[in-house]
């Protein structure tokens, strides 16, 4: 499946945002650093990836960027002995981009794995795994209710709602979806 040009820029830019997004996070919020980082990876990636004008950074800078992630957190889920929550997201995550990598994938279609083979099928097991994802991210974009809990403190810094980062998560993960599927 390949994006004709102005769909590709309009999600490479959306990706750059949600990347550039998550590293102010970093910056302003120093907490859940790796998370954050590995966010903004993800959003970086990919807008790179959706780019009409080509990928600035090379493959192998991707592949190493990616790898570590999926070691960090995957020590992390050892340590914890569950694949759920975060690090196993971002396990997940990690690894789906090293698929596209591996594969030599583009929004574009180059280089896509083409007939039905195991980066197909793995790209469309992939595919619903973000789309759940997403809506499971479309929930967490959601205001709690105020009377519900007044135990609920006022957030004035909006970098720090639940609600923007359930927001990024949401395009990050509908996104690569949309790349996923371009695999199949």
């Amino acid at each position: 499946m390949a994006l004709t040009g102005w769909v590709s820029g309009g999600l490479a830019v959306v990706c750059l945002g949600v990347g550039l997004l998550h590293l102010v996070r970093v910056v302003v919020l120093r907490q859940d650093m790796a998370g954050e980082l590995s966010n903004a990876a993800m959003g970086l990636g990919m807008a790179a990836m959706f780019s009409p004008l080509g990928n600035p950074v090379p493959g192998p800078v991707w592949t190493v960027v990616f790898a570590l992630g999926v070691a960090w957190f995957g020590a992390a889920v050892v340590r914890s002995r569950t694949f759920g929550g975060d690090a196993g997201h971002h396990v997940v995550g990690g690894g789906a981009m090293l698929l596209m990598l591996a594969a030599g994938h583009s929004a574009h279609g180059r280089g896509a794995a083409g007939a039905l083979g195991l980066a197909s099928v793995a790209a469309l097991g992939l595919t619903g795994y973000f789309a759940w994802h997403a809506l499971r991210c479309a929930d967490g974009c959601r205001r709690p209710e105020p009377a519900a809990d007044a135990a609920v403190a006022v957030q004035t810094r909006a970098l720090e709602t639940p609600q923007l980062a359930a927001a990024a998560q949401l395009v990050t993960a509908a996104t690569m979806s949309v790349m996923l599927l371009g695999m199949v």
